[in-house]
């Protein structure tokens, strides 16, 4: 009973460590995205005030 106990254990850590890692990539990739976002804009701005 112990061995299925600690199996069981062990699969839920994996679990919880593999949520984790997928949480760290999501919010890294938001990041990246919004920072491209932002510099595209900035941009986009500067050459549309040069045109004008």
């Amino acid at each position: 009973m112990d061995n299925k106990a600690q199996a069981a254990l062990e699969y839920l850590l994996l679990i919880a460590g593999a949520v984790v890692v997928a949480a760290v990539v999501i919010i890294a990739l938001g990041g990246i995205t919004n920072s491209t976002q932002n510099k595209t804009h900035n941009t986009l701005t500067h050459w549309l005030t040069h045109i004008s």
